[in-house]
């Protein structure tokens, strides 16, 4: 619940009393809404008492807005009700009244007490008027569900009177007929209505979800056709084979390839109709790194994919409640993702479990094993690369049929090869390249698929290819001899291209600060917020320089193509010149987030006509966000204290303190709070206060 940061608890209480107020005016000369007398003023008592408490403020005046919302909405749906109200509208309004009656009770008991009492029942209080919010909220829930009980009235009422005109209608058989026409059809509709109420219902529920972006591998490849059949064939069986362990744990080193045959047997089973859902963790988008979106994504996956589902997730969540986004992982799975599946056949697939941090994957391996025997049908896919602690859990489960990077294997040497000379079919029919040259470059890369890709790229990337390729190939330089050499020699090449412009040691500290950018950015930046956040314009000319080891989508997001890169730079033993501190990364974030901030923050950004009014009755704020709020600023106002929390005092520099003392001094708060507010993000905001005090103030 989002409300304009420059107002005081008091002037809140009071919108919601004047609200509440011209609603009981209403309710005075309207006969629709004449029911809502005696529970409006238990409303504005409420908040009139709400007025005095001394502690916890802000926990109340949620509380009290949350009352005023739900008055506004009651009064909008008994005004289109029809009159006279029926019997269990009218027992629905007095429920509702009679636990608002409790309500009264204990905010009056909060209220009465003296100043030395309240600060010593704070805490106590604090849980208390958590609890009546928690409340009000599962009032209001069983309002909406008992009015929603008029309408099966009305079905049934009709069904009644169906089924009475066709004991009527036996004059003759030609009536009788007709009339048998006539109740199918209705019965067909009636049935339809109810079936389209039941899909509304799941809709808005599931709508509840907050899966996390492109966790679901659309930035992975499938195998190449042919190539991979050792691996792909075994793993086929085991998921057939009703008699085989439920998991199968695919793992081997760094860049053998293990994500494109998560991605190509995913889909492979989503076109069957047998995946449940996937999960590809991904240190690109710090979102998918741990255990918070992980139930909610699957979840979402499992209501798409299986749609006879829906219906037990939709339960689940209603179990859950309001506390959904802050609901325990254990619950979550139970209830959103084992539960739902049953004794349904399906498969799980979660990649790259390494890349999720180690606290979290712990948590979901442990409960996802403890929860196989609920679900004996299913099967889940695990893969990662072999470390320690995913080793004492998986062991017993490791595929030990298929070695991805072996070159003693033919298989392997056979899909290497056959992946480059794919990879080098356009340059071979243009001449550029020759089919013996192509067959070298796919002995030397050693049967690991990532050394393969980003040697075909840099040679696919090069002015002149032969010169690519024979430089690859020289024994005296040797630069497939692992990745870590090869990516040192792309950077380095880059550094000295185009040096007419700069020197070579500029253009490494250029260099440098974009890749820092993209390395601690929370959520992946484009081409255009980078040149903005860092105050630069020349991030284009600078990655294409890198197009062998990152990625430019065609929305200008600049992407790593693979964490071993990552890896490489955070590594100063392998990266020398090129290693990336991410507390200076960060640094560099937080000073650019913090400049964009100063510069493009001001009141009312998004120029709404009224501070009165809640984002939700807002018709066009997302086009206002839009066009009102750079993706720069955007991001500076989410990110800000999580780069500020991953620095160290020792590293930030004069000018970040400088631009954070006049953010947190000049005024810049409330516009930022503004900006959160209308983003959604009020909840990540406050706990980045709170870490932030916590690391560093």
């Amino acid at each position: 619940m989002s409300r304009n940061p420059g107002n005081s608890h008091l002037e809140i209480i009071d919108a919601a009393l004047l609200g509440a107020k011209i609603v009981k005016d209403a309710s005075e000369v309207a006969p629709v809404l004449a029911p809502l007398k005696s529970t409006i003023g238990i409303v504005i008592t409420i908040l009139e008492t709400i007025r005095g408490v001394k502690t916890n403020k802000e926990d109340w005046v949620t509380l009290g807005e949350r009352l005023s919302i739900q008055i506004k909405d009651m009064q909008d749906k008994l005004s289109r009700c029809p009159t006279p109200h029926s019997t269990s509208l009218l027992l629905a309004v007095n429920s509702y009244e009679q636990k608002l009656r409790n309500v009264l009770t204990r905010v009056h008991l909060a209220s009465d007490r003296g100043l030395a009492e309240a600060v010593l029942r704070q805490r106590a209080d604090k849980e208390e008027v958590v609890e009546l919010n928690r409340n009000v909220e599962i009032y209001w829930e069983e309002f909406i569900g008992d009015i929603s009980i008029q309408t099966h009235e009305v079905v049934h009422r009709v069904e009644r009177e169906v089924n009475q005109i066709e004991k009527d209608f036996h004059i003759t058989q030609h009536g009788v007929n007709r009339v048998e026409k006539d109740v199918h059809r209705i019965k067909h509709g009636v049935h339809r209505v109810e079936m389209s109420m039941d899909a509304m219902g799941d809709e808005s529920h599931i709508s509840k979800l907050t899966p996390v972006p492109d966790a679901t591998g659309e930035d992975h490849d499938c195998c190449l056709n042919g190539t991979r059949a050792a691996v792909l064939g075994p793993i086929r069986q085991w998921a057939n084979d009703p008699t085989t362990p439920q998991v199968r744990w695919l793992t081997d080193v760094a860049g053998a390839g293990k994500s494109t045959i998560a991605k190509h047997l995913s889909t492979e089973w989503k076109e069957q109709g047998r995946l449940a859902g996937c999960f590809f963790f991904d240190k690109n988008r710090p979102d998918a790194t741990n255990k918070t979106g992980f139930c909610d994504t699957i979840a979402a996956q499992l209501a798409n994919n299986q749609p006879q589902l829906r219906s037990l997730i939709t339960q689940g969540i209603k179990e859950i409640g309001p506390i959904l986004s802050v609901c325990p992982f254990e619950e979550k799975l139970q209830k959103l993702v084992i539960r739902p599946m049953g004794s349904v056949s399906l498969v799980l697939v979660i990649d790259a479990l390494d890349e999720c941090n180690g606290r979290d994957r712990i948590i979901i391996l442990r409960n996802l094993l403890s929860s196989l025997s609920q679900v004996p049908q299913l099967r889940v896919l695990i893969t990662s690369r072999p470390e320690r602690d995913i080793v004492q859990l998986l062991d017993t489960y490791r595929s030990r049929t298929e070695s991805l990077h072996d070159v003693e294997l033919k298989s392997n040497r056979d899909d290497i090869a056959a992946f480059v000379k794919y990879k080098m079919t356009g340059l071979v029919q243009s001449y550029e390249l020759t089919n013996e040259e192509v067959d070298r470059l796919a002995r030397r890369v050693n049967c690991l698929f990532i050394l393969a890709s980003t040697a075909c790229r840099v040679v696919e990337d090069s002015p002149d290819p032969h010169v690519a390729v024979e430089e690859l190939l020289n024994p005296n330089q040797d630069l497939l001899r692992d990745i870590n050499t090869l990516y040192s020699t792309i950077l380095t090449k880059a550094c000295k291209a185009d040096q007419g412009r700069q020197s070579s040691t500029s253009k490494t500290r250029e260099l440098l600060r974009v890749l820092k950018a993209i390395l601690a950015a929370s959520t992946p930046l484009t081409v255009s917020m980078i040149d903005s956040l860092l105050g630069i314009k020349n991030t284009r000319r600078l990655v294409g320089f890198l197009s062998s080891i990152l990625n430019v989508r065609s929305d200008e997001v600049v992407l790593i193509l693979h964490p071993t890169f990552r890896e490489f730079l955070e590594d100063p033993e392998v990266a020398g010149l090129f290693y990336i501190d991410m507390t200076d990364a960060h640094t560099l974030m937080a000073k650019g987030c913090l400049e964009t901030m100063k510069r493009e923050l001001c009141f009312n950004i998004c120029q709404l006509e009224s501070s009165f009014t809640f984002n939700k009755d807002v018709p066009d704020l997302d086009g206002r966000i839009s066009k009102y709020i750079s993706k720069e600023l955007q991001y500076g106002c989410i990110s800000w204290l999580d780069h500020i929390v991953n620095s160290r005092d020792t590293s930030r520099d004069t000018e970040v303190d400088v631009s954070l003392l006049r953010i947190t001094k000049d005024g810049y708060l409330l516009f930022w709070i503004e900006v959160v507010s209308a983003l959604g993000k009020i909840p990540k905001a406050i706990k980045g206060l709170q870490d932030v005090g916590r690391c560093h103030l």
